[in-house]
């Protein structure tokens, strides 16, 4: 069969296109990676930077320029017809009209009960949106148990058309091949022994109790640092919590934060996943993450969990110090990341794109068809200027 992923929104700026554009490209790149004898992906790419991200990782690319809803949902209706797609990936919103079964990955149902975590408009635009798209599709996708759970009590779902398709790591988070990344992390960034914090900073990342907890530890607390997306908010959040402020790194620069931190702490309020705290594990980290939400079903008992409040991040930091304790820590969190790979990703979704479109299962361990075996047209109107 013929599956596509939207991954308009690689290659995008704007807020939220970071996370989406991540699982989406990861995604597209297993499902290519991992495609039996007659299986093959396409990503709708809608700038150059995301059709440069993404050539390789797919056997075609579509392009469908544009930069509002209306006329990206008809260019992608319009290209996912004439490449003859057979079921398509979109994230949180999806086409009025698609020629092909649609299964739409919403990664948590937090604009649902905590709208007050969003900004005005991106409130408006998935309360609305994403209810109505997630009764049309044939399957919602989540990445955890806990988020499909909440997804089907939040958008009146009912538990047998959620499927969860989880995201691993990327291959840079692992344990440090050469023993250089305190150092390397001291020479351009001057740190040593520090508590790091990864993320967008919106309030549910809940920075505000952390930085409390920083100080309650008194003289001996580590540092901490603060690693996001470029921005004004960032050097605020930084002065507010006491924090050194990073901005935003690549994944090998990052993956060298994670192997040099004392701990990477995650007290968020909610989270239908939390990639950051995979990562961290992933790179042999000790990690501190709230029990809210998936982390304790992603973490599975290679964490510290804690109450979100400063007190107890506190505590939980304290404990992650220790030598024996952060030693078991070091040790389960790469045991523990491996469980979410490429090849459960794949394994997960084809089972869903199978199952949506009626097409049979591929035919044994392959790559699928290259991009010069896929039927793919460009949409009529490829060539047109995006949306003013």
């Amino acid at each position: 069969m013929i599956a596509a992923v939207d991954c308009h929104m690689v290659g995008q700026d704007a807020a939220g296109d970071a996370g989406n554009g991540r699982y989406a490209a990861t995604l597209t790149a297993a499902l290519h990676s991992h495609a039996a004898a007659g299986d093959a992906v396409c990503a709708l790419v809608a700038t150059p930077g995301g059709r440069a991200a993404l050539e390789g990782t797919a056997g075609g690319l579509l392009d469908v320029p544009g930069n509002d809803l209306v006329r990206l949902g008809t260019r992608a209706g319009r290209a996912l017809g004439q490449a003859g797609v057979q079921a398509a990936v979109f994230t949180y919103i999806a086409p009025l009209r698609a020629p092909c079964p649609v299964l739409l990955a919403v990664h948590d149902a937090t604009f649902m009960w905590a709208p007050q975590w969003l900004a005005p408009r991106p409130r408006h635009l998935l309360r609305t949106l994403v209810p109505l798209a997630a009764r049309r599709a044939r399957t919602v996708l989540a990445l955890s148990h806990t988020a499909a759970a909440d997804l089907a009590d939040g958008l009146g779902l009912p538990s047998e058309r959620i499927r969860v398709v989880s995201p691993p790591p990327a291959p840079a988070f692992a344990p440090d091949p050469d023993g250089g990344a305190a150092a390397r992390v001291h020479a351009r960034f001057g740190l040593r022994d520090y508590c790091l914090a990864v993320g967008d900073l919106g309030p549910r990342k809940n920075l505000e109790a952390l930085g409390q907890a920083i100080r309650r530890l008194g003289p001996g607390a580590p540092p901490l640092a603060l690693v996001g997306k470029p921005g004004p908010g960032g050097q605020a959040i930084a002065r507010a919590t006491g924090a050194v402020w990073l901005g935003h790194v690549d994944d090998t620069t990052l993956a060298d934060l994670y192997r040099a931190a004392a701990l990477t702490a995650y007290p968020s309020l909610y989270e239908g996943f939390g990639l950051p705290a995979v990562e961290a594990m992933a790179c042999g980290c000790p990690v501190v993450a709230s029990d809210r939400g998936a982390l304790p079903e992603v973490t599975g008992g290679a964490a510290i969990l804690v109450r979100p409040d400063a007190e107890t991040i506190a505590e939980g930091i304290r404990a992650a110090l220790e030598p024996a304790e952060a030693a078991r820590l070091r040790a389960a969190g790469p045991a523990r990341a491996a469980h979410y790979s490429p090849a459960a990703m794949a394994g997960a979704a084809w089972d869903a794109l199978h199952a949506a479109s009626g097409a049979p299962a591929g035919r044994g361990p392959g790559r699928g068809a290259g991009a010069d075996d896929l039927p793919l047209a460009p949409p009529a109107d490829a060539a047109a200027p995006p949306a003013p």
